[in-house]
């Protein structure tokens, strides 16, 4: 008789394969499938305008009181919570997706970025972060003298 401990961890070594699987074919969101560990990063976009760097960070169900943007030496540092919007009441899912914890994203920005001036609003669910370029000063310029 085999023995159960082996064929535990067969089967777990199994579901772990079929859930990387199946994260191939669907993405990171897998229907009615809900592992033990739920980590979730919003979505970023990022891109240059001819006088900005714009941020667009996809944070659907967060409030701007649950997330924080902290500029650091050339990064921006974009961290919060999603939290439960009903973590007491008793429930039993018929199908769970949507992951609730802390998160945090690191965002590269250029160094031509006007680091004083960033300005960030969440609407409908996307923080949109604009980041002006500083204006460029001329290389040659006529000195005046007095």
């Amino acid at each position: 008789m085999e023995d159960p401990k082996h064929i535990f961890g067969d089967m777990k070594r199994a579901r772990k394969e079929m859930e990387n699987l199946m994260r191939q074919v669907f993405g990171p969101t897998i229907p009615l499938l809900r592992t033990d560990e739920c980590r979730w990063q919003p979505n970023v976009d990022v891109y240059e305008s001819e006088d900005s760097v714009i941020v667009v960070v996809e944070l659907a169900g967060i409030t701007r009181d649950e997330v924080s943007v902290v500029f650091d030496d050339g990064k921006l540092y974009v961290s919060g919570m999603r939290k439960d919007l009903a973590p007491y009441k008793k429930r039993r899912y018929r199908q769970m997706e949507i992951c609730y914890n802390e998160f945090g994203r690191v965002i590269y920005l250029p160094d031509n970025v006007d680091h004083e001036h960033i300005a960030a609003k969440i609407t409908n669910g996307l923080m949109v972060i604009e980041a002006p370029k500083k204006t460029k000063q001329p290389k040659d310029h006529q000195i005046e003298i007095g």
